[in-house]
């Protein structure tokens, strides 16, 4: 028995294949918690730091606030979850991050249960590893705390839960669940939510013409108890804010990526890039698209799971489709169904991809070139231990050897390994190196100097913008603010006044004479920092 042939056998082999996929998993988790910490917070995720920091401060887990001022946006589910992190691991960029990472790697093992149950082992190893390291998510949306993975998250888990419960023929547990779920993602990101429900519900139901149990008691009840949640909720806010402009603020969070708020010309341009950029997100997955033979859709239309897969993301990615304010962000629960179906056209044709294991030869070549160069690089000196890096080519050598010797599905464990460990160089390198140099650190630094003038004393920012969306709070103090509440554990306060003593944030413009301790920019904007006596 030649090397080939061996390797093929232990693949095949179930208890070998079950410990290669811890060791496959194992390694994936690493890559995605190290140095995870290490970026400056960004983007929209100092919004959330202070949104989960006021929760902790009020003890109000219901109404969000920013700088102590009422902050209407999504419902609170994914603050929640923020705050608790916070609470467990401390008020760092790490805490904050983790449950996004833990919500990719929950939605791959579900991808991998569900397609080993209705398919089979190996492909399920095969399409829910191609899942977790598709490039938008596995090196940018990993690393953030943003609120897309949990979301999608739960969208799956509703979807999953329509076919699931379907095919045992309980009914009360296919509604119960579909709608359990979705009930949670309303509770994350809005009304919105529902869509995904009723589209998917439909659509397969129409499929299997079996309609009828959209009338049936359970789905009436799964809609009672949801609604009941819901308007719990609703209720509860009343007490504590105004709920007209809560629900005018969250139904046009929505409708500002439809139709309704958009013109034809944006229209026209969307529905040509948006697919194209949807499809580029999912590379490596994307390359399978060339393997598409018309013999297949009628092999996925056969297949009782594979349809299900196909109905739900054709039915709901055309709603994305048409419209143009949506981003490929808002379309990560769609990533595990579409992956799905393009490596079912791999799985069948793995001997047919000599030109993709060619690409990934050479790309595993140039990684290793880049691993002995990157310590002799002046640029790179200032990374802290870069001198290390030279070892990953140990990982690189192993896979592209691993390459030659192994067969047609060893060869694409080997491609997912590759680029596992180039996720972990992107760790060792790139996310230091963001920590240095990136357009937000600065903001760390101006948290940094704040903090060491004024101690635990409160902190005011003086302005009259309004704070309704993320881009007016105050001078965009927020990404500076987000690290000295965490730090301080303390909120800082907005005020339109200056009744009371203390350091405040100024608008250079507004200073009228006082003292200015710290001057700093952000953007256009010049702040300064000074105390205000009786």
């Amino acid at each position: 028995m030649n090397a080939i042939d061996r390797n093929s056998s232990k693949l095949d082999n179930p208890k070998s294949l079950q410990w290669l996929s811890i060791g496959i998993f194992s390694l994936y988790i690493i890559s995605l918690f190290y140095n995870l910490g290490v970026p400056p917070i960004h983007t929209e995720e100092p919004r959330r730091a202070i949104v989960a920091m006021e929760m902790l401060f009020n003890n109000n887990y219901v109404v969000t606030s920013i700088f102590n001022e009422t902050f209407y946006d999504h419902p609170p589910l994914w603050n929640i979850i923020l705050a608790g992190s916070i609470k467990l691991f401390g008020g760092n960029a790490f805490a904050l991050r983790l449950p996004a990472a833990v919500s990719l790697i929950l939605t791959g093992l579900l991808l991998y249960w569900m397609n080993r149950k209705y398919i089979g082992q190996k492909f399920a190893l095969l399409s829910s590893l191609y899942y977790l390291v598709c490039a938008d998510i596995y090196f940018y949306f990993s690393v953030t705390a943003e609120i897309d993975l949990f979301y999608s998250l739960l969208v799956v888990l509703s979807i999953f839960s329509i076919f699931h419960f379907y095919q045992k023929k309980r009914l009360f547990l296919l509604f119960g669940g579909a709608y359990f779920f979705i009930t949670l993602a309303f509770f994350t990101k809005g009304f919105a939510s529902f869509a995904f429900l009723f589209i998917t519900l439909f659509f397969y139901l129409y499929q299997q013409k079996n309609l009828k149990i959209l009338f049936s008691p359970a789905h009436f009840t799964s809609i009672l108890l949801s609604a009941i949640a819901v308007g719990l909720y609703f209720y509860w806010y009343s007490l504590h804010e105004d709920l007209t402009t809560y629900l005018s603020d969250m139904w046009g969070l929505t409708s500002q990526r439809t139709l309704l708020e958009r013109d034809f010309l944006e229209l026209i341009g969307h529905l040509f890039f948006f697919p194209m950029n949807f499809l580029a997100v999912l590379f490596p997955a994307t390359l399978f698209i060339f393997l598409w033979r018309k013999e297949f859709i009628q092999k996925i239309l056969k297949h009782p799971y594979l349809s299900f897969v196909l109905i739900a993301f054709t039915a709901n990615f055309m709603v994305y489709w048409v419209s143009p304010g949506a981003r490929i962000r808002y379309t990560y629960m769609f990533f595990p169904l579409l992956i799905t179906l393009l490596t079912y056209l791999a799985y069948n044709q793995l001997n047919k991809m000599k030109l993709m294991h060619l690409l990934f030869k050479i790309l595993m070549g140039l990684a290793i070139a880049c691993c002995i160069a990157i310590p002799f690089l002046p640029y790179f000196e200032q990374i802290p231990n870069i001198r290390w890096t030279p070892l990953f080519i140990l990982f690189l050598g192993a896979l592209l050897w691993m390459t030659y010797k192994t067969t047609d599905y060893g060869k694409h464990l080997g491609i997912i390994c590759f680029l596992i460990v180039g996720r972990l160089i992107f760790d060792h390198v790139a996310l230091p190196l963001k920590a240095l140099n990136s357009s937000s650190a600065v903001q760390k630094k101006y948290a940094v100097e704040i903090e060491n003038l004024i101690g635990e004393e409160p902190l005011y920012v003086f302005s009259q913008e309004d704070t309704r969306t993320h881009c007016q709070i105050p001078f965009r103090f927020y990404e500076t603010g987000a690290y000295l509440e965490l730090w301080r554990q303390k909120p800082l306060i907005k005020t339109q006044q200056c009744l009371i003593p203390g350091y405040y944030i100024f608008n250079k413009n507004n200073l009228e004479g006082r003292k200015n301790l710290l001057a700093f920019n952000i953007g256009d904007t010049e702040l300064v920092l000074t105390y205000i006596e009786n």
